[in-house]
């Protein structure tokens, strides 16, 4: 990563967020065609973290987090989450 550009992991002061970020576990594809990890024989490569928000005109972006949640990041809901289990910055609703 360029040392220019940071990671956007912090989004407590993101404007035009009505309902929070919500964090998510996502398989990605790599588009090789051998590859053994991406769908049909595999589930793909990760699962890599990856954060959503609304923009100001009410689009969802995203982008990628890491391999690991930053710290703060608290689980909302029990430990038998799925991989593809939500979860939300500073107890913001989902």
């Amino acid at each position: 990563m360029p040392a220019n550009k940071a990671r956007r992991t912090d989004l407590s002061n993101r404007a035009g967020r009505p309902h929070g970020v919500i964090y998510r576990q996502q398989y990605v594809r790599c588009g090789k065609a051998g590859c053994r990890r991406c769908p049909p024989t595999g589930p793909g490569h990760g699962p890599y973290w990856y954060a959503f928000y609304w923009d100001y005109q009410q689009r969802t972006r995203s982008f990628y987090v890491g391999k690991t949640l930053p710290a703060g990041i608290e689980l909302i809901g029990g430990p038998d989450q799925t991989p593809s289990s939500q979860l939300s910055q500073g107890g913001a609703h989902a």
